[in-house]
């Protein structure tokens, strides 16, 4: 290393005043493109090619290889980890069986899944257990269901 470069690394207070210089903060051909690039990307288009394809009649005169690595880094990039959400048959079964034989984790879900849909939904609130549709004894291959006190 020459004496200039020792002392450039010795004289900066923090790493960050190293990465100044000519390739930094220098727009992109791609630029321009990226927000339509970002948009179909989260309308589920994740090919490159496909992509390139659409920007080139926009105006884009970069490489196929430039949209390429810029989709790269998306597809690599650390996504928010979430939850998979239950099964419908799950849900089906948590909102048939009576609300106290649910554990507590059932319960938080099923609340979690009904409150998006709660203004929709008035037919059932707590459930069907409570109108009396229940499967209780199987007699012959089939689920009799309990009969509501009110119909009897």
């Amino acid at each position: 290393m020459t004496y200039r470069t020792v002392k450039q690394l010795a004289d900066v207070a923090t790493p960050e005043e190293l990465f100044t210089g000519q390739w930094q903060n220098r727009p992109s051909v791609l630029d321009d493109y990226k927000p339509h690039l970002d948009d179909r990307w989260n309308e589920g288009c994740t090919n490159a090619w496909k992509l390139w394809e659409e920007i080139v009649p926009l105006g884009y005169k970069g490489s196929y290889q430039r949209v390429r690595a810029y989709l790269h880094n998306k597809r690599t990039a650390q996504r928010p980890v979430t939850a998979r959400s239950p099964s419908p048959r799950t849900v089906a079964g948590w909102i048939l069986r009576h609300p106290e034989t649910l554990t507590e984790p059932e319960q938080l879900q099923l609340k979690a899944v009904r409150t998006p849909c709660s203004a929709n939904v008035s037919c059932c609130p707590d459930g069907a257990g409570r109108f009396g549709y229940r499967p209780t004894v199987r007699r012959s291959g089939k689920a009799h269901a309990a009969v509501p006190p009110g119909m009897r």
